[in-house]
């Protein structure tokens, strides 16, 4: 189903004729003809107002003909299916970044324990060098 189709349905199962409709819109009647043929569509605001009166998603008004070339698209993708192996990838960066942000703090408290701004960049520096190596280690030891 497509758009025009959608709403000429939802219009129908609402028991409302376009003059109707067309009314609660502010629209004219010749709009929602157009918008039912698939000639015209709504302006944003004019959807907002539609998904309102049906009680309906956007997506679900306007994309219903795609869903089923969607999901096949992305069953067919290269996008990662097995949790596991992602979820490995995830906690092997957040150590990376929990290196950069510690090195990041621990400059920081000795940038102000000593009162020299230069220690709170050097913590930064070694921090962020020592959790990019690490990311780098990682990635080279997965491609292997």
């Amino acid at each position: 189903m497509n758009f025009g189709e959608n709403l000429k349905r939802l219009r129908k199962e609402r028991n409302l004729s376009q003059e109707q409709l067309s009314e609660m819109l502010n629209v004219s009647r010749q709009a929602i003809s157009k918008w039912e043929s698939n000639k015209t569509y709504p302006d944003i605001e004019n959807l907002m107002l539609l998904r309102n009166i049906f009680n309906i998603a956007l997506d679900d008004l306007l994309f219903d003909e795609n869903k089923d070339k969607i999901e096949a698209v992305i069953k067919s993708s290269k996008l990662p299916t097995n949790s596991t192996n992602y979820d490995e990838d995830e906690s092997e960066d957040e150590l990376s970044d929990n290196f950069m942000i510690g090195g990041f703090i621990i400059g920081i408290s000795i940038g102000f324990i000593t009162d020299n701004f230069m220690w709170g960049i050097a913590g930064s520096f070694i921090g962020m060098g020592v959790g990019y190596l690490l990311r780098y280690i990682n990635k080279r030891d997965m491609t292997n």
